[in-house]
């Protein structure tokens, strides 16, 4: 499978790390600790409101946008997110291009449980440990990617999702990745409107999938979405909830920003 130049390099520091990992926290050790872990929120409860869900994102650095914030306050970040409509929180635990960090995933799990928020965790899939380590770390949710995995691998990855009880976001850029999406029983889709080969976004993208997902599935839009406006065009094509971050972060009154952002009505 050949991939754009920065994916490759993400993909191929995953693998050196996820061994590293292994090494020092082996997989029975964490299956260990998932015994004694109580379950988090439930990630499909954001899609029983009336309303389009957000999931605000949480990102030291982009692929795209190269660092954003050097240092963040993690608690101040998720409790604005929280208290003015955020339905669920995102946070980015790769390393090499995004500065993230597993133990990123666990603070931030540690706060949103007190709200009964679902916590999304953003990495580059390529492993089972990487499932079975996120839920241990408090994930209700985790980001499975359909481009970077063979048949085989997903379906595997899909199957560990299930036995540890984390709701995967199966994640599609092409019509082809929709449909392989759509062969094993899944219950939420995520149309990337961003192609991770050359990082050019366009909405598009989700134009042009979201409508083909079957209506008893939960669609959810990321990448490229700045304002309402955008969230109202996805929203029109079926759009259940948005992923939003980088445009949220930047922006000098967050408060109001994702206020506006929650508040759109869904189409469905």
């Amino acid at each position: 499978m050949k991939y754009g130049p920065v994916l490759e390099d993400i993909l191929l520091n995953k693998s050196r790390l996820i061994e590293e990992s292994k090494r020092h926290n082996p997989i029975v050790k964490i299956e260990k600790l998932l015994e004694t872990t109580n379950p988090p929120p439930e990630f499909k409860s954001i899609f029983h409101s009336d309303s389009v869900s957000l999931i605000a994102e949480i990102k030291r650095s982009s692929a795209s946008a190269g660092k954003i914030f050097a240092d963040l306050n993690l608690n101040e970040i998720v409790s604005t997110y929280v208290e003015n409509g955020a339905s669920a929180i995102s946070i980015l635990t790769e390393k090499t291009r995004f500065s993230g960090d597993i133990n990123d995933l666990t603070e931030v799990s540690s706060i949103t449980k007190l709200s009964n928020t679902p916590t999304l965790q953003k990495d580059f899939v390529i492993d089972e440990y990487q499932v079975v380590e996120g839920r241990a770390n408090g994930a209700s949710a985790i980001l499975v990617i359909v481009s970077i995995l063979s048949e085989q691998d997903f379906k595997k990855i899909i199957d560990t999702c299930k036995s540890v009880d984390i709701t995967p976001l199966v994640e599609v850029f092409t019509e082809e990745e929709l449909n392989l999406a759509l062969s094993v029983d899944i219950e939420v889709i995520g149309i990337n409107n961003r192609n991770l080969n050359n990082l050019e976004t366009s909405l598009k993208v989700f134009e042009n999938l979201g409508p083909k997902v079957p209506k008893e599935k939960f669609v959810i839009a990321e990448s490229g979405l700045k304002k309402v406006q955008d969230v109202e065009l996805m929203a029109e094509c079926g759009a259940d909830a948005v992923l939003i971050g980088e445009s949220i972060l930047k922006n000098s009154d967050m408060p109001s920003l994702i206020n506006q952002l929650s508040s759109v009505k869904k189409c469905k």
